[in-house]
């Protein structure tokens, strides 16, 4: 079912997932409950998205396939079919979030007489030409934009430093209500969003080169984008405070808009926009992208024959999901992690995973007493043999 032929390197995938992770994880109020120690949630976090990442990989060493693959090889044709159909639905649906988070921020900001439809139209219109490209086309581009990122966020954080806008006692007190309001952060809501999300690599995985032997390298990247991700809490809480930070709906461009340098440097939301952006097209590319496999798998057609149509089918979706960003916010927060995420990042993952191993360790086991049957069939001839 995968494209051989598509092939991309450890260093565009641990980019990929860099991307990925930050992009939209900074673009809204990530661990309110834990306020402001909501950096310490997203590290706990962190560690539990190693696991859960561990546990994906794993799978993918025992099978060696896409997640679809593994689906049809655990619970059968049909089964498998069924269960490759609810997440081609649901990366469509997270697709649609994540640019509509995006949009959100645009028609706010940038555009604000600029219809919400007409920005999601041409957004995916762009993903899903990309993709039609090939997916190493799109890895490419993604390593293009990745500069770019990196230098304009160290820019920002370098423009409030000098701005004096960050204060960072305004981190503490650190604990003071103890560790609890810490875990609510963590789970469900910073576990299943960006963490929980890394599920959609379990897709790309058979497409990256020596991908078996890259496994601390990709830990390497989840540490990373969880470090970027830590990083722009802190210092958005520094410069907006714990009351700032928990009224603000695009916390980072509230944070680029206190830069005033000179009378003459401010006013660089088109910085942060810019930044967004190309996070906002990796991340929706990507989730775009599995569901295309997903596609394949199910009709056994090639991806590229659903770009543009499923391309424009989940910016309607985008549309349509919320009529409000509060609702929008409220629906990501309350119904998506314990209906979706859970179940479909953590719950059915798992029990691949038991299925995987059990069926290992009876591999095992039978190749095990195979190989004594060989051997006490060997020495059996050995001894005829002599006499």
């Amino acid at each position: 079912m995968n494209n051989s032929g598509e092939k991309i390197s450890i260093f565009e995938f641990m980019l990929l997932i860099v991307l990925f992770e930050i992009a939209t994880a900074i673009v809204v109020i990530r661990g309110a409950d834990a306020r402001q120690n909501a950096w310490l949630a997203v590290i706990i976090a962190m560690v539990f998205g190693f696991l859960l990442f561990a546990m994906y990989f794993k799978s993918f060493l025992w099978k060696e396939g896409s997640l679809y693959e593994i689906l049809i090889a655990c619970f059968g044709n049909k089964l498998g079919k069924v269960f490759s159909s609810v997440y081609t639905v649901y990366f469509i649906y997270l697709a649609s979030r994540g640019l509509r988070d995006f949009t959100e921020m645009l028609v706010s900001v940038v555009l604000p007489q600029t219809p919400i439809e007409f920005s999601s139209i041409l957004f995916m219109a762009v993903s899903a030409y990309t993709l039609y490209l090939g997916f190493e086309v799109f890895s490419r581009t993604t390593v293009i934009f990745a500069p770019y990122i990196f230098v304009l966020l160290g820019a920002v954080t370098l423009f409030l430093w000098v701005n004096k806008s960050i204060d960072l006692t305004n981190l503490q007190p650190i604990l003071a209500d103890g560790i609890m309001p810490i875990l609510k952060a963590v789970f469900p809501d910073l576990l299943t969003f960006p963490f929980g999300e890394l599920i959609v690599f379990t897709i790309i995985l058979p497409q990256v080169v020596n991908v078996k032997n890259s496994f601390r390298l990709i830990l390497l990247a989840i540490y990373s984008s969880g470090l970027i991700i830590t990083l722009t809490i802190i210092l958005n809480v520094s410069v907006l405070s714990e009351s700032g930070y928990l009224r603000a709906n695009f916390p980072l461009l509230s944070s680029a808009r206190e830069i005033s340098i000179a009378n003459f440097l401010e006013r660089i939301d088109a910085f942060v926009v810019f930044i967004i952006m190309l996070g906002v097209f990796v991340k929706v590319s990507i989730f775009l992208f599995c569901a295309l496999k997903g596609l394949e798998a199910i009709y056994e057609q090639p991806y590229r024959y659903f770009a543009f149509p499923i391309g424009m089918l989940a910016a309607a979706f985008s549309v349509l999901i919320a009529f409000s960003l509060n609702e929008h916010l409220k629906e990501g927060l309350e119904i998506v992690p314990y209906y979706l995420s859970i179940p479909l990042q953590i719950g059915l993952p798992m029990l691949v995973f038991s299925i995987l191993f059990y069926k290992s360790k009876r591999g095992e086991g039978a190749e095990h007493e195979k190989n004594n049957k060989n051997l006490q069939k060997n020495r059996n001839k050995g001894n005829e043999a002599s006499s």
